[in-house]
C-alpha cells in the first residue's frame, strides 16, 4: 500500500503537547527519521515524541507500544520508558507516545556494517531472552498485528515471471525453501516478541558501540521466537543466539526457522522500489544479498546445514 501521510505537526502543536503533559520542553524540533512508521520530535533535551502516520495500521503501533514498553521494562529489557500514551486526539489526529530520551547513537548510523558489532547483538539476544521468558499471554491480549508476509514458496516463480531473475534461480530458491518448510510449519510455543529487531532500532553509546537500548515496540506480537531474529543482518544472528542461549532455549528447529523468515522477508521485499532514506531492513535487495553472503562465508556446520 502507498504510505499514508504523517499529520501536520507545527512547533505550536509541539509546545501544546509538552504543556498538556507537564513537560518543560524549551526548544522543540523534528529529529531524523529512519523507519517508515513514525515521525520523531525532540521535546527539549529529555523527551522524544513519536507520531505515527494517519492510518489505522500505523496508529495501531502506538497503541501496541503502550502495552509492550511497560512489560518489556518489567522484564528487565533495556528500553526507554514510555512516559505518556495519548489517544485522546485533542491536539493531533492520531495517538502518540512521549518517551524518555536516552543518550547514544542509532547503531545503523554509527557504523557502515552493523553486523560486525557482535557484542551489541549479543546484548540484544540477552534482552530478547528476558522478554520471551517473562511476559505471559494474559498480560498482552489486545495487540494489533498485520503480518502480510505470506508463504514465500510461490514467490521465486512469480518473481522470475516478472523478469527479476530466471527459471533456474527460481527453482534453486524454491528447493531451498522446500527443505526449510517443515521447520517453519512446526513453530515453537508462541512468545511475546519485540517484532522489529533492526539495527535502526538499537541505541549504542554516544562515544562507543556499547549496547544501550532497543527501541520501537510497535511491531510487538505473539509468535515464534524466530521472528525476533529477522530484520537484522543474518551475520548478526549467531551473536544474538549466543546471548539468547545463556538463559533462553534454543531448540533444534530454530536455525532453519530463522533462515526461512529471512528468505520470506527478502523475497517479499525484492520487488520494492529503492528507498535510500529508509533503514536497511526496508530496502528491496539488501536482505537477500545478506543471506547469500552469510552462507557464502559460513564455516559453522550448525548453520551450513540450512544453507542452499
Amino acid at each position: 500500500m502507498a504510505l499514508p501521510d504523517f499529520p501536520v505537526v507545527s512547533d505550536e502543536m509541539l509546545h501544546a503537547i509538552a504543556a498538556q503533559h507537564g513537560i518543560a520542553a524549551g526548544s522543540v524540533a523534528p529529529m531524523a527519521q529512519v523507519g517508515i512508521f513514525n515521525a520523531i520530535y525532540a521535546l527539549g533535551d529529555r523527551h522524544v515524541l513519536r507520531v505515527p502516520r494517519q492510518h489505522q495500521r500505523f496508529e495501531g503501533t502506538a497503541l501496541n507500544e503502550a502495552v509492550a514498553v511497560p512489560l518489556a521494562r518489567a522484564a528487565g529489557v533495556r528500553t526507554p520508558a514510555l512516559l505518556v500514551s495519548d489517544a485522546t486526539r485533542s491536539i493531533l489526529p492520531v495517538a502518540y507516545g512521549i518517551y524518555e530520551r536516552v543518550e547514544g547513537r542509532v547503531l545503523e548510523r554509527a557504523v557502515s556494517d552493523p553486523a560486525l558489532v557482535t557484542a551489541t547483538w549479543r546484548e540484544l539476544g540477552r534482552d530478547l531472552a528476558r522478554l520471551h521468558a517473562a511476559v505471559t499471554r494474559s498480560a498482552a491480549t489486545e495487540l494489533l498485528s498485520w503480518d502480510d508476509k505470506t508463504d514465500p514458496r510461490p514467490l521465486p516463480a512469480e518473481i522470475a515471471r516478472v523478469g527479476y531473475f530466471g527459471a533456474a534461480e527460481a527453482e534453486w530458491l524454491t528447493r531451498w525453501l522446500d527443505r526449510l518448510a517443515p521447520y517453519a510449519e512446526a513453530p515453537g510455543e508462541a512468545r511475546f516478541l519485540h517484532g522489529d529487531s533492526q539495527a535502526s532500532n538499537l541505541i549504542v553509546g554516544a562515544h562507543s558501540l556499547d549496547y544501550v537500548a532497543v527501541l520501537d515496540w510497535g511491531g510487538c506480537e505473539w509468535g515464534d521466537v524466530s521472528r525476533d531474529f529477522a530484520g537484522v543482518p543474518l551475520r548478526a544472528v549467531p551473536a544474538m543466539l549466543e546471548g539468547y542461549g545463556e538463559s533462553g532455549r534454543i531448540d533444534d528447529g530454530l536455525r532453519p526457522r530463522i533462515v526461512w523468515r529471512h528468505l520470506q522477508i527478502a523475497l517479499h521485499q525484492l520487488r520494492g522500489k529503492p528507498v535510500p532514506d529508509y533503514s536497511w531492513g526496508e530496502r528491496p535487495i539488501g536482505m537477500l544479498l545478506e543471506v547469500l553472503r552469510f552462507f557464502g562465508e559460513q564455516r559453522d556446520e550448525a548453520w551450513r546445514a540450512w544453507g542452499p
